[in-house]
Protein backbone atom coordinates (compact mmCIF):
# COMPACT_ATOMS: atom_id res chain seq x y z
CA UNK A 1 0.00 0.00 0.00
CA UNK A 2 1.30 3.43 -0.92
CA UNK A 3 2.20 5.44 2.16
CA UNK A 4 1.95 9.21 2.60
CA UNK A 5 4.00 11.11 5.17
CA UNK A 6 1.91 14.03 6.43
CA UNK A 7 3.70 16.77 8.33
CA UNK A 8 3.94 20.53 8.26
CA UNK A 9 7.50 21.85 8.44
CA UNK A 10 6.18 25.10 9.89
CA UNK A 11 4.83 23.31 12.97
CA UNK A 12 7.67 20.76 13.11
CA UNK A 13 10.26 23.43 13.86
CA UNK A 14 8.01 25.88 15.75
CA UNK A 15 9.35 25.12 19.24
CA UNK A 16 12.99 24.80 18.15
CA UNK A 17 15.64 27.49 17.83
CA UNK A 18 15.94 29.15 14.48
CA UNK A 19 17.60 26.92 11.87
CA UNK A 20 20.85 28.41 10.58
CA UNK A 21 20.23 29.70 7.08
CA UNK A 22 23.05 28.71 4.74
CA UNK A 23 23.42 27.83 1.07
CA UNK A 24 22.22 24.25 1.63
CA UNK A 25 19.01 25.28 3.39
CA UNK A 26 18.37 28.08 0.90
CA UNK A 27 18.63 25.61 -2.00
CA UNK A 28 16.35 23.02 -0.36
CA UNK A 29 13.73 25.59 0.67
CA UNK A 30 13.68 26.97 -2.86
CA UNK A 31 13.19 23.44 -4.26
CA UNK A 32 10.25 22.85 -1.93
CA UNK A 33 8.76 26.14 -3.10
CA UNK A 34 9.27 25.60 -6.82
CA UNK A 35 8.58 21.89 -7.32
CA UNK A 36 5.27 20.12 -6.79
CA UNK A 37 6.44 16.72 -5.50
CA UNK A 38 3.03 15.01 -5.68
CA UNK A 39 3.91 13.67 -9.14
CA UNK A 40 6.22 11.16 -7.40
CA UNK A 41 3.25 9.45 -5.75
CA UNK A 42 1.37 9.35 -9.04
CA UNK A 43 4.33 7.66 -10.74
CA UNK A 44 4.84 5.19 -7.87
CA UNK A 45 1.16 4.23 -7.46
CA UNK A 46 1.23 1.36 -10.04
CA UNK A 47 3.96 -0.37 -8.01
CA UNK A 48 1.77 -0.72 -4.88
CA UNK A 49 -1.46 -2.52 -4.07
CA UNK A 50 -4.58 -0.81 -2.77
CA UNK A 51 -4.49 -2.71 0.53
CA UNK A 52 -1.91 -3.68 3.08
CA UNK A 53 0.57 -1.99 5.33
CA UNK A 54 1.48 1.56 4.23
CA UNK A 55 4.93 1.94 2.75
CA UNK A 56 7.42 4.72 3.20
CA UNK A 57 6.28 7.82 1.37
CA UNK A 58 7.87 7.69 -2.11
CA UNK A 59 8.27 11.47 -2.00
CA UNK A 60 10.53 11.07 1.03
CA UNK A 61 12.57 8.34 -0.66
CA UNK A 62 13.06 10.32 -3.89
CA UNK A 63 13.91 13.49 -1.95
CA UNK A 64 16.55 11.64 0.06
CA UNK A 65 18.07 10.16 -3.11
CA UNK A 66 18.14 13.62 -4.65
CA UNK A 67 19.79 15.03 -1.53
CA UNK A 68 22.49 12.39 -1.93
CA UNK A 69 23.10 13.54 -5.51
CA UNK A 70 22.81 17.27 -4.78
CA UNK A 71 25.47 17.15 -2.07
CA UNK A 72 27.47 14.15 -3.40
CA UNK A 73 27.00 11.63 -0.59
CA UNK A 74 28.88 8.64 -2.00
CA UNK A 75 26.90 5.86 -0.25
CA UNK A 76 23.45 5.17 1.14
CA UNK A 77 24.84 4.75 4.65
CA UNK A 78 26.39 8.22 4.60
CA UNK A 79 23.19 9.59 3.05
CA UNK A 80 21.12 8.40 6.04
CA UNK A 81 23.68 9.76 8.51
CA UNK A 82 23.84 13.17 6.82
CA UNK A 83 20.05 13.43 6.61
CA UNK A 84 19.72 12.61 10.31
CA UNK A 85 22.36 15.19 11.30
CA UNK A 86 21.24 18.01 8.99
CA UNK A 87 18.23 20.11 10.07
CA UNK A 88 18.07 21.62 6.59
CA UNK A 89 17.59 18.19 4.95
CA UNK A 90 15.15 17.12 7.67
CA UNK A 91 13.08 20.22 6.97
CA UNK A 92 13.31 19.47 3.22
CA UNK A 93 11.92 15.96 3.83
CA UNK A 94 9.09 17.25 6.03
CA UNK A 95 10.23 15.19 9.05
CA UNK A 96 10.12 16.23 12.68
CA UNK A 97 13.43 16.44 14.56
CA UNK A 98 14.13 13.03 16.06
CA UNK A 99 11.70 11.20 13.76
CA UNK A 100 13.07 7.92 12.38
CA UNK A 101 14.36 8.07 8.82
CA UNK A 102 14.51 5.20 6.30
CA UNK A 103 17.50 2.91 6.68
CA UNK A 104 20.15 2.45 3.99
CA UNK A 105 18.82 -0.95 2.84
CA UNK A 106 15.50 0.63 1.86
CA UNK A 107 17.11 2.51 -1.01
CA UNK A 108 18.43 -0.64 -2.69
CA UNK A 109 15.02 -2.30 -2.48
CA UNK A 110 13.21 0.79 -3.78
CA UNK A 111 15.57 1.24 -6.72
CA UNK A 112 15.10 -2.38 -7.75
CA UNK A 113 11.33 -2.13 -7.34
CA UNK A 114 10.79 1.13 -9.21
CA UNK A 115 13.32 0.56 -11.99
CA UNK A 116 15.06 3.07 -14.28
CA UNK A 117 11.91 4.05 -16.19
CA UNK A 118 10.41 5.55 -13.01
CA UNK A 119 13.35 7.92 -12.53
CA UNK A 120 13.40 8.74 -16.23
CA UNK A 121 9.73 9.74 -16.05
CA UNK A 122 10.48 11.78 -12.91
CA UNK A 123 13.10 13.70 -14.89
CA UNK A 124 10.50 14.44 -17.57
CA UNK A 125 7.99 15.63 -14.96
CA UNK A 126 10.51 18.07 -13.49
CA UNK A 127 11.29 19.30 -17.00
CA UNK A 128 7.60 20.03 -17.62
CA UNK A 129 7.41 21.95 -14.35
CA UNK A 130 10.46 23.97 -15.38
CA UNK A 131 8.70 24.86 -18.63
CA UNK A 132 5.60 25.84 -16.65
CA UNK A 133 7.72 28.22 -14.58
CA UNK A 134 8.67 30.05 -17.77
CA UNK A 135 12.05 28.53 -18.63
CA UNK A 136 12.25 28.67 -22.45
CA UNK A 137 12.69 25.15 -23.85
CA UNK A 138 13.64 24.93 -27.51
CA UNK A 139 13.21 21.96 -29.82
CA UNK A 140 16.93 21.65 -30.61
CA UNK A 141 18.99 19.10 -28.70
CA UNK A 142 22.61 18.11 -28.33
CA UNK A 143 23.38 14.46 -27.54
CA UNK A 144 26.67 13.12 -26.24
CA UNK A 145 27.93 10.52 -23.80
CA UNK A 146 30.73 10.20 -21.27
CA UNK A 147 32.41 7.13 -19.82
CA UNK A 148 31.79 6.20 -16.17
CA UNK A 149 34.02 3.79 -14.27
CA UNK A 150 32.14 0.65 -13.28
CA UNK A 151 32.36 -1.03 -9.88
CA UNK A 152 34.06 -4.01 -11.51
CA UNK A 153 37.72 -3.70 -12.42
CA UNK A 154 39.92 -5.38 -14.97
CA UNK A 155 41.77 -7.14 -12.14
CA UNK A 156 38.58 -9.02 -11.19
CA UNK A 157 37.42 -12.43 -12.43
CA UNK A 158 36.93 -12.32 -16.22
CA UNK A 159 35.73 -14.68 -18.91
CA UNK A 160 35.62 -14.45 -22.69
CA UNK A 161 32.17 -14.16 -24.27
CA UNK A 162 31.33 -14.48 -28.00
CA UNK A 163 30.44 -11.18 -29.66
CA UNK A 164 26.73 -10.43 -29.99
CA UNK A 165 25.38 -12.36 -26.98
CA UNK A 166 23.64 -11.05 -23.88
CA UNK A 167 26.28 -11.05 -21.13
CA UNK A 168 23.93 -11.80 -18.22
CA UNK A 169 22.29 -14.73 -19.99
CA UNK A 170 25.64 -16.07 -21.16
CA UNK A 171 27.08 -16.01 -17.63
CA UNK A 172 24.00 -17.78 -16.24
CA UNK A 173 24.15 -20.45 -18.96
CA UNK A 174 27.88 -20.87 -18.44
CA UNK A 175 27.52 -21.53 -14.70
CA UNK A 176 24.59 -23.86 -15.37
CA UNK A 177 26.74 -25.88 -17.78
CA UNK A 178 24.48 -25.21 -20.77
CA UNK A 179 27.27 -23.68 -22.89
CA UNK A 180 30.99 -24.26 -23.21
CA UNK A 181 33.57 -21.53 -22.52
CA UNK A 182 34.42 -19.53 -25.62
CA UNK A 183 37.80 -19.94 -27.28
CA UNK A 184 39.27 -16.59 -28.44
CA UNK A 185 41.41 -18.39 -31.03
CA UNK A 186 38.40 -19.83 -32.82
CA UNK A 187 35.87 -16.97 -32.69
CA UNK A 188 35.84 -13.25 -31.86
CA UNK A 189 35.21 -12.65 -28.16
CA UNK A 190 35.03 -9.81 -25.66
CA UNK A 191 36.08 -9.88 -21.98
CA UNK A 192 33.29 -9.88 -19.38
CA UNK A 193 33.69 -9.27 -15.65
CA UNK A 194 31.72 -11.78 -13.57
CA UNK A 195 30.94 -9.17 -10.89
CA UNK A 196 29.35 -6.79 -13.40
CA UNK A 197 28.75 -8.58 -16.72
CA UNK A 198 27.00 -5.64 -18.40
CA UNK A 199 30.02 -3.32 -18.16
CA UNK A 200 32.40 -3.21 -21.13
CA UNK A 201 36.18 -3.07 -21.22
CA UNK A 202 36.94 0.15 -23.09
CA UNK A 203 39.13 3.21 -23.11
CA UNK A 204 39.32 6.60 -24.77
CA UNK A 205 42.30 8.66 -25.74
CA UNK A 206 44.31 9.49 -22.64
CA UNK A 207 42.60 6.81 -20.50
CA UNK A 208 43.64 3.36 -19.38
CA UNK A 209 41.47 0.41 -20.41
CA UNK A 210 38.95 -0.54 -17.74
CA UNK A 211 35.36 -1.70 -17.37
CA UNK A 212 33.08 1.28 -17.91
CA UNK A 213 29.57 2.38 -18.79
CA UNK A 214 28.46 5.28 -20.96
CA UNK A 215 26.22 7.98 -19.44
CA UNK A 216 24.32 9.65 -22.30
CA UNK A 217 22.30 12.86 -21.96
CA UNK A 218 20.18 14.95 -24.31
CA UNK A 219 20.54 18.66 -23.51
CA UNK A 220 18.48 21.65 -24.66
CA UNK A 221 20.85 23.91 -26.58
CA UNK A 222 19.10 27.09 -25.38
CA UNK A 223 18.77 26.62 -21.61
CA UNK A 224 21.20 23.76 -20.89
CA UNK A 225 18.49 21.68 -19.19
CA UNK A 226 18.86 17.91 -19.47
CA UNK A 227 15.76 16.69 -21.31
CA UNK A 228 16.54 12.96 -21.22
CA UNK A 229 19.20 10.72 -19.71
CA UNK A 230 20.11 7.06 -19.89
CA UNK A 231 23.09 4.70 -19.72
CA UNK A 232 24.44 2.11 -22.15
CA UNK A 233 27.31 -0.39 -22.02
CA UNK A 234 29.20 1.75 -24.55
CA UNK A 235 28.52 4.90 -26.55
CA UNK A 236 26.53 4.10 -29.69
CA UNK A 237 24.66 6.06 -32.33
CA UNK A 238 21.31 4.39 -31.66
CA UNK A 239 21.13 6.16 -28.27
CA UNK A 240 20.32 9.45 -30.05
CA UNK A 241 17.17 7.87 -31.51
CA UNK A 242 16.14 6.69 -28.04
CA UNK A 243 16.59 10.21 -26.64
CA UNK A 244 14.38 11.71 -29.35
CA UNK A 245 11.64 9.12 -28.82
CA UNK A 246 11.60 9.77 -25.04
CA UNK A 247 11.81 13.56 -25.22
CA UNK A 248 8.72 15.08 -23.50
CA UNK A 249 8.80 18.32 -25.50
CA UNK A 250 9.60 17.20 -29.04
CA UNK A 251 12.73 17.55 -31.16
CA UNK A 252 13.19 19.17 -34.56
CA UNK A 253 16.99 19.63 -34.56
CA UNK A 254 19.78 17.56 -33.09
CA UNK A 255 23.52 18.25 -32.95
CA UNK A 256 25.87 15.26 -32.80
CA UNK A 257 29.56 14.44 -33.06
CA UNK A 258 31.34 12.14 -35.52
CA UNK A 259 30.53 8.96 -33.62
CA UNK A 260 26.84 9.41 -34.49
CA UNK A 261 27.49 9.62 -38.25
CA UNK A 262 25.77 6.27 -38.70
CA UNK A 263 23.38 5.75 -41.60
CA UNK A 264 20.82 3.66 -39.73
CA UNK A 265 20.68 6.03 -36.76
CA UNK A 266 20.45 9.10 -39.01
CA UNK A 267 17.70 7.43 -41.04
CA UNK A 268 15.71 6.71 -37.88
CA UNK A 269 16.12 10.31 -36.73
CA UNK A 270 15.03 11.68 -40.10
CA UNK A 271 11.99 9.40 -39.95
CA UNK A 272 11.06 11.32 -36.78
CA UNK A 273 11.28 14.60 -38.81
CA UNK A 274 14.49 15.62 -37.05
CA UNK A 275 17.18 17.61 -38.86
CA UNK A 276 20.60 16.14 -38.06
CA UNK A 277 23.72 18.32 -37.78
CA UNK A 278 26.71 16.00 -37.70
CA UNK A 279 30.26 16.20 -39.10
CA UNK A 280 31.21 13.69 -41.76
CA UNK A 281 33.31 10.70 -40.76
CA UNK A 282 36.35 10.21 -42.95
CA UNK A 283 36.53 6.58 -44.14
CA UNK A 284 39.01 7.28 -46.93
CA UNK A 285 42.22 5.33 -47.01
CA UNK A 286 45.54 7.16 -47.32
CA UNK A 287 46.95 7.29 -50.84
CA UNK A 288 43.64 7.26 -52.71
CA UNK A 289 41.07 9.75 -53.91
CA UNK A 290 38.19 10.53 -51.58
CA UNK A 291 34.86 8.89 -52.22
CA UNK A 292 33.27 12.36 -52.18
CA UNK A 293 34.87 13.06 -55.57
CA UNK A 294 32.90 10.20 -57.14
CA UNK A 295 29.38 10.88 -58.48
CA UNK A 296 26.58 8.37 -57.97
CA UNK A 297 23.97 7.98 -60.73
CA UNK A 298 20.87 6.46 -59.18
CA UNK A 299 19.09 5.88 -62.52
CA UNK A 300 21.69 3.35 -63.66
CA UNK A 301 23.09 2.42 -60.21
CA UNK A 302 26.67 3.34 -61.12
CA UNK A 303 29.44 5.59 -59.87
CA UNK A 304 31.43 7.97 -62.05
CA UNK A 305 35.05 8.70 -61.16
CA UNK A 306 36.67 12.16 -61.53
CA UNK A 307 38.21 11.00 -64.84
CA UNK A 308 34.78 10.19 -66.29
CA UNK A 309 34.98 6.39 -66.09
CA UNK A 310 32.06 4.31 -64.79
CA UNK A 311 32.20 1.94 -61.80
CA UNK A 312 29.54 -0.78 -62.17
CA UNK A 313 27.78 -2.76 -59.46
CA UNK A 314 29.65 -5.97 -58.60
CA UNK A 315 28.18 -7.51 -55.43
CA UNK A 316 26.06 -6.93 -52.31
CA UNK A 317 27.14 -7.85 -48.77
CA UNK A 318 24.00 -8.78 -46.77
CA UNK A 319 25.80 -8.83 -43.43
CA UNK A 320 27.28 -5.37 -43.83
CA UNK A 321 24.36 -4.10 -45.96
CA UNK A 322 26.70 -2.59 -48.53
CA UNK A 323 26.91 -2.50 -52.32
CA UNK A 324 30.31 -2.61 -54.02
CA UNK A 325 31.13 -0.93 -57.33
CA UNK A 326 34.34 -1.55 -59.33
CA UNK A 327 35.96 -0.16 -62.47
CA UNK A 328 37.55 -2.11 -65.31
CA UNK A 329 41.26 -2.83 -65.04
CA UNK A 330 41.90 -1.57 -68.57
CA UNK A 331 40.25 1.76 -67.75
CA UNK A 332 42.22 2.22 -64.53
CA UNK A 333 45.48 1.19 -66.23
CA UNK A 334 45.04 3.89 -68.89
CA UNK A 335 43.81 6.57 -66.42
CA UNK A 336 46.30 9.45 -65.89
CA UNK A 337 45.14 9.86 -62.24
CA UNK A 338 45.58 6.23 -61.20
CA UNK A 339 48.64 6.99 -59.09
CA UNK A 340 46.64 9.29 -56.82
CA UNK A 341 43.41 7.26 -57.04
CA UNK A 342 44.38 3.77 -55.81
CA UNK A 343 47.46 1.53 -55.47
CA UNK A 344 45.38 -1.50 -56.52
CA UNK A 345 44.85 -2.67 -60.08
CA UNK A 346 41.38 -1.10 -60.15
CA UNK A 347 39.34 1.20 -57.96
CA UNK A 348 36.34 0.02 -55.93
CA UNK A 349 33.74 2.07 -54.05
CA UNK A 350 31.18 0.89 -51.47
CA UNK A 351 27.72 2.28 -50.83
CA UNK A 352 25.62 1.37 -47.77
CA UNK A 353 21.84 0.98 -47.85
CA UNK A 354 21.61 3.92 -45.46
CA UNK A 355 23.74 6.21 -47.62
CA UNK A 356 20.76 8.52 -48.50
CA UNK A 357 20.31 9.29 -44.80
CA UNK A 358 23.97 10.26 -44.46
CA UNK A 359 23.67 12.40 -47.57
CA UNK A 360 20.63 14.24 -46.14
CA UNK A 361 22.47 15.18 -42.92
CA UNK A 362 23.59 18.82 -42.61
CA UNK A 363 27.38 19.12 -42.71
CA UNK A 364 27.95 22.88 -43.09
CA UNK A 365 26.24 26.26 -42.87
CA UNK A 366 25.52 28.99 -40.33
CA UNK A 367 23.12 26.89 -38.28
CA UNK A 368 25.59 24.00 -38.31
CA UNK A 369 28.35 26.26 -36.97
CA UNK A 370 26.02 27.67 -34.30
CA UNK A 371 24.94 24.25 -33.03
CA UNK A 372 28.52 23.01 -33.21
CA UNK A 373 29.44 25.72 -30.70
CA UNK A 374 26.42 25.06 -28.49
CA UNK A 375 27.20 21.34 -28.48
CA UNK A 376 29.89 22.14 -25.92
CA UNK A 377 27.14 22.41 -23.29
CA UNK A 378 27.27 18.60 -23.06
CA UNK A 379 30.87 18.75 -21.90
CA UNK A 380 29.84 21.25 -19.21
CA UNK A 381 27.01 18.97 -18.04
CA UNK A 382 29.38 15.98 -17.89
CA UNK A 383 31.82 18.09 -15.86
CA UNK A 384 29.10 19.07 -13.38
CA UNK A 385 27.98 15.46 -13.01
CA UNK A 386 31.47 14.12 -12.35
CA UNK A 387 32.74 16.99 -10.22
CA UNK A 388 29.70 17.83 -8.07
CA UNK A 389 27.25 14.92 -8.24
CA UNK A 390 29.22 11.67 -8.05
CA UNK A 391 29.04 10.59 -11.70
CA UNK A 392 32.75 9.78 -11.82
CA UNK A 393 32.09 6.19 -10.69
CA UNK A 394 29.12 3.82 -10.74
CA UNK A 395 27.52 3.38 -7.34
CA UNK A 396 25.85 0.06 -8.11
CA UNK A 397 26.20 -3.09 -10.18
CA UNK A 398 24.37 -3.55 -13.45
CA UNK A 399 23.02 -1.36 -16.23
CA UNK A 400 19.76 -0.57 -14.43
CA UNK A 401 21.61 0.84 -11.43
CA UNK A 402 23.72 2.95 -13.77
CA UNK A 403 20.61 4.29 -15.55
CA UNK A 404 19.06 5.27 -12.21
CA UNK A 405 22.25 7.05 -11.14
CA UNK A 406 22.41 8.99 -14.41
CA UNK A 407 18.75 10.04 -14.14
CA UNK A 408 19.17 11.17 -10.52
CA UNK A 409 22.28 13.14 -11.49
CA UNK A 410 20.36 14.79 -14.34
CA UNK A 411 17.54 15.62 -11.90
CA UNK A 412 19.98 17.25 -9.48
CA UNK A 413 21.54 19.36 -12.26
CA UNK A 414 18.15 20.45 -13.63
CA UNK A 415 16.84 21.37 -10.17
CA UNK A 416 19.87 23.56 -9.48
CA UNK A 417 19.43 25.21 -12.88
CA UNK A 418 15.76 25.91 -12.03
CA UNK A 419 16.72 27.56 -8.76
CA UNK A 420 19.44 29.62 -10.42
CA UNK A 421 17.07 30.72 -13.20
CA UNK A 422 14.36 31.83 -10.75
CA UNK A 423 16.92 33.74 -8.71
CA UNK A 424 18.11 35.49 -11.85
CA UNK A 425 14.53 36.31 -12.82
CA UNK A 426 13.83 37.65 -9.34
CA UNK A 427 17.01 39.75 -9.37
CA UNK A 428 16.18 41.06 -12.84
CA UNK A 429 12.65 42.00 -11.78
CA UNK A 430 14.00 43.76 -8.69
CA UNK A 431 16.55 45.64 -10.80
CA UNK A 432 13.82 46.62 -13.25
CA UNK A 433 11.64 47.94 -10.43
CA UNK A 434 14.63 49.92 -9.13
CA UNK A 435 15.20 51.35 -12.62
CA UNK A 436 11.54 52.37 -12.90
CA UNK A 437 11.69 54.00 -9.47
CA UNK A 438 14.84 55.90 -10.45
CA UNK A 439 13.22 57.04 -13.70
CA UNK A 440 10.19 58.25 -11.72
CA UNK A 441 12.39 60.19 -9.34
CA UNK A 442 14.28 61.74 -12.24
CA UNK A 443 11.01 62.76 -13.89
CA UNK A 444 9.77 64.23 -10.62
CA UNK A 445 12.97 66.23 -10.19
CA UNK A 446 12.71 67.46 -13.79
CA UNK A 447 9.10 68.55 -13.24
CA UNK A 448 9.85 70.63 -10.12
CA UNK A 449 11.05 73.78 -12.02
CA UNK A 450 8.10 73.52 -14.40
CA UNK A 451 5.67 73.14 -11.52
CA UNK A 452 7.24 76.13 -9.69
CA UNK A 453 6.90 78.28 -12.83
CA UNK A 454 3.31 77.16 -13.27
CA UNK A 455 2.36 78.05 -9.70
CA UNK A 456 4.12 81.41 -10.01
CA UNK A 457 2.25 82.23 -13.22
CA UNK A 458 -1.04 81.14 -11.68
CA UNK A 459 -0.44 83.29 -8.59
CA UNK A 460 0.48 86.32 -10.75
CA UNK A 461 -2.58 85.81 -12.94
CA UNK A 462 -4.84 85.60 -9.91
CA UNK A 463 -3.31 88.76 -8.48
CA UNK A 464 -3.79 90.66 -11.77
CA UNK A 465 -7.38 89.50 -12.18
CA UNK A 466 -8.13 90.37 -8.57
CA UNK A 467 -6.72 93.91 -9.03
CA UNK A 468 -8.81 94.56 -12.13
CA UNK A 469 -11.97 93.32 -10.45
CA UNK A 470 -11.36 95.49 -7.38
CA UNK A 471 -10.73 98.60 -9.47
CA UNK A 472 -13.94 98.06 -11.37
CA UNK A 473 -15.99 97.76 -8.21
CA UNK A 474 -14.50 100.96 -6.78
CA UNK A 475 -15.39 102.92 -9.93
CA UNK A 476 -19.06 101.88 -9.53
CA UNK A 477 -19.37 100.64 -13.10
CA UNK A 478 -22.14 98.15 -13.65
CA UNK A 479 -23.24 96.23 -16.61
CA UNK A 480 -26.10 97.73 -18.50
CA UNK A 481 -27.61 96.08 -21.52
CA UNK A 482 -27.75 98.13 -24.74
CA UNK A 483 -31.33 99.32 -25.53
CA UNK A 484 -32.93 97.87 -28.62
Amino acid sequence: MLGVHESDPQTCFFFLPEIPSGPKRALLCELNRLVDWTFVRDLARPFFTAEGRPSIDPVVMVKMMLAGMLFDFESDRRLVDECADSWAITEFLGYRPGESLPVHSNFTNWRKKLGPDFFRDALHQVLEQAAALGMPLSTSRSVDGTSVKAQAGKQGPKIEMPVGLDPVEYVEQLFAGEVQPADPQQEPTIPVNLHDPEARLQRKKGETADFRYCASVSVCTETGLICDATATPREQAATAVEHVQHDPVGVTEIALDRLYDDGEALGALQAENVTCYVPRTNHDKPGQLSKDEFTYHADVDEYECPAGQRLRHMRYDKKRKQHFYVALQAQCRACPRKAECTPAQRRSVSRADSEPARTAAVRRGLRYDELKTRRQINEHVHLLGKRDHGLGRARGLGLDAMCIQVCLTALAIDLKKMVRWTQMQRAEAQAQRARFAEIGQMAQRAQEPIRALFFALRAGLRQAVGGLWGARRLSGSTFRPTPA
